[in-house]
Formats: structure tokens, sequence, C-alpha cells
């Protein structure tokens, strides 16, 4: 279901909103207990005045890379809950501690979870699916067809819709109005990225790929 060139970055953005064509999209999941179970056990790590609503926020996005994601995956029986998997840990040791970067130690953490389930056969994938979200340009490496799609699921969410890799525009708009990010992006997201960058100016952002 990949296209074999994704112009969303080659292009500077040309034709990243929408790319050639809009595509069919499956409807919206709007209850996916297996989310909302691993972020409740881990609702302790968002610290600070603002917990609860970066807790909300950050649970939203996870919904959003859940949704936009399954758009560029065949089904399968494990679709659902491996995208899952890899929304709710893609970012999370960034907290409590504020830490920019966050990536392996995010996948270190689904890699534990998954070795208690018994899907350590998922753990290539998932490492990968984790630590390559943030890319700038197309994955084309060992399963791509995993990895690609969350990095255009988290690509179209933090863009503010504006890489939107062929989903229509009306479907964008309709699971952000379902899963609101409130205090969680762009406001402490940003904060959160200036105070790293202030401590660490040798190396003010980490978590990016070429």
């Amino acid at each position: 279901m990949l296209r074999e060139r994704d112009d969303a970055h080659e292009t500077s953005g040309r034709d990243a909103a929408a790319g050639p064509a809009e595509r069919p999209v499956r409807e919206i999941i709007r209850s996916y207990p297996l989310i909302d179970e691993l972020l409740d056990a881990r609702r302790g790590v968002f610290g600070g005045t603002e917990a609860e609503a970066v807790f909300q926020g950050y649970r939203s996005h996870a919904y959003h890379i859940l949704n936009f994601a399954r758009q560029w995956i065949e089904p399968s029986p494990e679709r659902e809950e491996k995208i899952a998997i890899a929304a709710v840990f893609h970012d999370i040791a960034a907290w409590p501690d504020g830490n920019l970067d966050y990536l392996s130690p995010s996948a270190d953490q689904a890699e534990r979870y998954l070795d208690g389930i018994g899907r350590g056969d998922w753990k290539p994938e998932m490492r990968l699916m984790i630590e390559m979200h943030h890319k700038i340009t197309a994955y084309r490496g060992a399963f791509r067809e995993w990895v690609e799609p969350v990095r255009r699921a988290d690509w179209c969410d933090v863009s503010f819709a504006l890489m939107r890799f062929g989903l229509p525009r009306s479907f964008v708009r309709e699971v952000r109005a379902e899963f609101p990010l409130t205090a969680f992006y762009p406001n402490h997201v940003y904060k959160l990225s200036l105070r790293w960058m202030l401590r660490h100016p040798l190396n003010p952002a980490p978590i990016f790929r070429w």
C-alpha cells in the first residue's frame, strides 16, 4: 500500500499535503482499550502543573497515530495492536525528565513490554517504528511496511496536517477534532524542546534522522 516514492519531504512540501491523489480511508477508531490501558499505567510520568492536560493530549496523539498509520498498512490480525503499542511508546521516555534524546529509551520500554506479553518477535520492527518516526525523509529500510506509516502519521500530526501524504483533509480534521491535543502540542512540546536546547546547545535536536 505504500508508494515507492514519497514526495512529502523530497519536494520541500510541494505536494506533501495531499500527494498526487487523496486515498480512500478506513473508519475512525474512537476507542482502543490497549492504548488507554498502557497509558493509564504510565500516567504518573506526566508530571508538572499541566500533567493531566499533557497526558490527555498525548493520548490523543496516540489515537492520531493509530488512525493515520493504519491507512497505509494492509489488514492483518496484528495491525492495530502493533500500531497502538508503537503509538503509546514512541515518545514516552521524554517524561518525566524532559529528555529530548528519547527515541532509544522509548524503544527500550516498548521492548520490555513486548517481552512481557510474549511478543518478543515484534521487537525488531517496533524499535524501528519508534526510532525512525522523526526521520525527515522517507524510510526505505527493513520493515518499511510498518515503519513508514508511523513516520507519516507522526509528521501529519506535528505539521498541523500540512503533510497529509494523501489522506483526505476532511478525515484528518475529523480525527483531530475527535481527539484534541490540548496542552500537549504545540505548547508543551515546544517548551520541552526549548529547555532541552538551552541545556544541550551542542545537541539541540537529537530526535531527528535524515
